[in-house]
């Protein structure tokens, strides 16, 4: 169609424009304008141009050059139609421009931030730390701080946005409310994100207005002039010029997503997909796909980057249909539909199979997808609306062993009356004249994905923890993974409570020695492991990896994962503990195993990477010494490059031969 030399880079804009950039001998750059089969020039520079960003609507384009004479990089709007380049350093000084980081368009106005480092004090002598300091992080991490200007080039207008008290800001697609915050006024870690108190800067007015306070995700149309965040009682509505708030009554489930024509929001549910009209604020059912949890999958999310906040745009184009995944949490049964207009055509009809890589072409007529299942390996599966879906490629024909691989669905309640389920694999070969030593492993609910995931066998890539599924079983192993969940006497005791009610729901299986179960978890299943060994004496031999085992010393701790102290974890987080430890001493004390060591009486293999910034690797050697104090049966793994997970293929090979070993020993004999 075209052609241009010497083109280091194509960039195509909205309306069917292409830019190049091209460069010539003697330090020459120039920018070509592609129409069709036209070719103009319209632009030059001895610079080096870096970057160049167009407008969808063609009224012109930002440049970024590369300066020589200093560190800084130069913008630059050009005007397309009058050809007027309009230099952003005649309005703001270049030194502010040190730390560039982006520039968004917002109709007519450019929304610029920085990123400047911030002066630290020199601790050289002495590091203050205040007790009303809400931003820990800092004393690990070197401190930023973000600055926000708004740009018109053509009027050569600029204007700072924030202030020494709203230090963040975000642009909200329109060229005259912005929004604005600051992320660390709220914070007192007990939760993972702080509150956020939000406010709206209007341009027009020069006035920052509030507009609400929200905790969690924080989701905005298109166009910013609504907003949605979650409340106890539905969703918040916020109309964002006028700052008029309205309550959706609807339980706060998956996500809301906007029209493009900035009518409906739509917002997923259980069994329903919600129509919300925003201008006669009408509620009404959509569409009906009883026992189904609803998530539309081809809408558009454009994530905003936001410091201690969670910001979307979230919005669907209503002249098209809507591919909608229906999923049944109590069968786990997953299906796919097309939905338009009231009227919905089945794209995978209802299956237990695990799908993933769901894809479609724009036209919403051909999809894709590779479904698999404990004894399915897994397939490509291609599919064109109104005929028989087509199997093009199917992996591991050669394992046949698979295709009969026994699972059970095991059923059984805990102390409190909650239903909850288990997964058991049989061994492979599986011989119901024999005894076979079984593996339980733990993590909260596995029940959803340990279904229906094909088992593959690995000893270093994606095996990071010293567990497989397949190789136990190609070993002579039942494994089975029970539900776990927390409730009022704390996270250790509801595990062990869990666990102990899914064992006696298998206690009937003849073929199960029970004298020889194993017990293994990483993380917080690691945790949960320690406190059990620590309480039962239903297993000969356990696995622990990188978990807890001084909660009152990990509740007190800096955590290097997440930036901040970690006793949000056990008020809010996974443990669940509900109180904090001034509340009640005792439950965390219940729940504490170091407090419990000399009560293990089967043998203990630990593990843990001294790197590890989520769970201090300490908390691996201080079980190993009570263990070791009280004579119990241990051996403790050290890995000095790992973290959290294991990385390095060798270490992940080591690992799990060493857990296979240990199982052998203690369960077979071997």
């Amino acid at each position: 169609l075209n052609a241009i030399n010497n083109v280091s880079r194509f960039y195509a804009s909205g309306n069917d424009n292409v830019f190049a950039i091209a460069e010539y001998e003697g330090c020459k750059f120039r920018i070509a304008l592609l129409r069709g089969k036209s070719t103009e020039m319209i632009y030059s520079t001895s610079q080096r141009i870096s970057y160049l960003e167009a407008d969808s609507g063609g009224q012109g384009i930002l440049i970024y050059e590369e300066d020589q004479d200093s560190i800084y990089q130069k913008v630059l709007f050009l005007d397309l139609t009058t050809r007027t380049v309009f230099p952003l350093k005649e309005v703001l000084a270049a030194s502010i421009q040190n730390g560039f980081r982006e520039v968004i368009r917002a109709g007519d106005i450019y929304f610029i931030k920085f990123q400047v480092k911030r002066q630290e004090a020199d601790p050289s002598l002495v590091d203050i730390w205040y007790g009303n300091d809400n931003k820990l992080g800092e004393k690990f991490y070197p401190p930023t701080r973000e600055i926000y200007y708004l740009w018109e080039p053509r009027k050569k207008w600029v204007r700072q946005i924030g202030n020494n008290n709203l230090t963040y800001s975000i642009s909200l697609g329109n060229d005259r409310y912005f929004l604005c915050y600051a992320p660390y006024c709220l914070q007192d870690y007990t939760n993972f994100k702080p509150k956020l108190k939000l406010y709206v800067y209007d341009v027009l007015q020069d006035v920052y207005s509030a507009l609400d306070t929200i905790t969690g995700e924080f989701y905005l149309s298109g166009n910013g002039e609504y907003s949605l965040s979650t409340g106890d009682k539905g969703w918040n509505l916020n109309h964002i010029p006028t700052g008029n708030k309205r309550l959706i009554p609807v339980k706060c489930f998956g996500k809301p997503w906007f029209t493009n024509n900035g009518e409906t929001v739509l917002l997923e549910g259980e069994g329903v997909l919600w129509r919300y009209d925003l201008k006669s604020g009408l509620l009404s059912e959509a569409a009906v796909f009883e026992g189904y949890q609803t998530s539309i999958v081809n809408g558009l999310r454009e994530g905003i980057n936001a410091t201690n906040g969670n910001f979307s745009r979230n919005y669907v184009n209503s002249f098209k249909p809507l591919v909608i995944r229906l999923y049944d949490p109590l069968y786990n049964i997953t299906s796919y539909v097309l939905w338009y207009k009231g009227k919905s055509k089945v794209i995978v009809p209802p299956t237990s199979d695990n799908i993933q890589f769901f894809n479609y072409n724009k036209s919403y007529d051909w999809y894709s997808w590779v479904e698999e299942n404990y004894n399915k390996p897994p397939y490509l599966v291609l599919k064109k609306i109104g005929k028989k879906e087509e199997v093009i490629y199917k992996s591991n024909e050669t394992d046949k062993a698979v295709l009969s691989l026994k699972q059970e669905i095991i059923s059984y309640t805990n102390s409190d009356g909650i239903p909850l389920k288990g997964i058991l694999y049989y061994p492979m070969n599986y011989n119901r004249a024999l005894k076979y030593p079984m593996i339980v492993h733990i993590y909260q609910v596995q029940s959803k994905k340990a279904a229906n995931e094909y088992p593959v066998v690995s000893y270093a890539k994606g095996n990071n923890d010293g567990y497989n599924l397949r190789l136990l079983l190609e070993n002579g192993y039942f494994v089975y993974y029970p539900d776990i969940v927390y409730g009022k006497s704390g996270t250790g005791l509801s595990a062990l409570d869990c666990v102990n009610h899914s064992l006696d729901a298998i206690e009937s299986n003849p073929s199960i020695d029970k004298s020889k179960i194993g017990l293994i978890g990483h993380s917080h299943g690691g945790y949960e492991t320690n406190f059990i060994a620590t309480h039962s004496a239903r297993f000969a031999a356990y696995v622990s990896g990188a978990g807890n085992s001084d909660i009152v010393r990990s509740y007190f701790s800096f955590n290097n994962c997440f930036h901040s102290p970690f006793y949000w974890q056990y008020e809010t987080g996974q443990y669940d503990m509900r109180k904090s430890f001034a509340e009640d001493k005792n439950l965390y004390f219940l729940n504490n195993p170091i407090y419990y060591v000399d009560q293990v009486n089967a043998p203990v293999l630990l593990w843990t990477g001294m790197k590890d910034q989520n769970i201090y690797w300490e908390q691996t050697m201080e079980f190993y010494i009570g263990l070791k104090r009280n004579n119990k049966t241990v051996i403790s793994l050290f890995y000095p490059g790992e973290g959290h997970a294991l990385f390095n293929p060798q270490a992940c090979m080591d690992l799990v031969s060493r857990v296979m070993d240990w199982f052998d020993y203690f369960l077979k004999g071997e």
